[in-house]
Order: structure tokens, then C-alpha cells, then sequence
């Protein structure tokens, strides 16, 4: 019974790790294309740095609000979970 409890544990930090680790990626992902994709409306529009810099920002804006439901999601289980015990 103790062995179920510890696998379960286990593998909760493991899931936790692996969630909290794609949030680097997923903050570079949203930059990297608002920037990429501001560029190409910006050349395919005339307009310079107007679209690069609107959608650069959009990208900072969308990584750190997936960053920010992550850690809000990792933390109500810790709690959730402290209550528990």
C-alpha cells in the first residue's frame, strides 16, 4: 500500500516537473512568433515596425499569461494537496 502511494507520488512529480518545464519554451514559442509573424505582416504591408512591435508585444502578453495559469494551477494543487494530508 505504501508502494501505490509512493509510485503515485512519483509520478505527480514527474508530471509537475515535465508541466513546469514547458513553460520556457512556451514563453520563447510566443515571442518568437508574434515577432516572426509581426515581421512578415510588416513586409507584406509597407508598415514597417508597426505590426512587429504590436505582435512582439501580444507574444509577451500571451507568455506570461500561460506562465502565470501554470503557476497558479501548480500551486492551488500544492495546497489542495496539503489539505489533504
Amino acid at each position: 500500500m505504501a508502494d501505490d502511494r509512493e509510485k503515485r507520488e512519483r509520478k505527480k512529480m514527474y508530471l509537475t516537473v515535465a508541466d513546469l518545464s514547458t513553460m520556457g519554451f512556451a514563453m520563447v514559442a510566443s515571442i518568437v512568433l508574434g515577432l516572426i509573424g509581426g515581421f512578415y505582416l510588416d513586409q507584406y504591408l509597407g508598415t514597417e515596425p508597426i505590426f512587429t512591435f504590436i505582435l512582439l508585444f501580444g507574444g509577451i502578453m500571451a507568455g506570461f499569461r500561460m506562465m502565470y495559469k501554470t503557476y497558479m494551477r501548480f500551486f492551488s494543487e500544492e495546497k489542495s494537496s496539503e489539505k489533504h494530508k
